[in-house]
């Protein structure tokens, strides 16, 4: 499955989060949209979409996102594609 390319940055930055902090990347959101050059709507619209697809996982709030092994090794496919 093809990552569009807005949600492939989210992706992206929680990867790296995972791999200088360990599995499994947890960022609060407001730390997602600070760090990412897209419009606040726009990454929390990617945080849905690969919510939706089991690519990231959420707290109870939805106030922090974390990648899930299923989201880093869609990742990883799409580095070698």
């Amino acid at each position: 499955m093809p990552i569009e390319p807005n949600n492939q940055v989210v992706i992206a930055l929680l990867a790296k989060e995972w791999d200088l902090k360990g599995p499994p990347g947890i960022m609060d959101v407001s730390d997602i949209v600070a760090a990412l050059p897209l419009a606040p709507s726009e990454t929390l619209a990617a945080l849905k979409d690969l919510y939706t697809h089991g690519l990231i996982d959420m707290n109870k709030l939805k106030t922090s996102a974390f990648l899930t092994p299923e989201g880093y090794d869609a990742l990883e496919g799409e580095r070698e594609a």
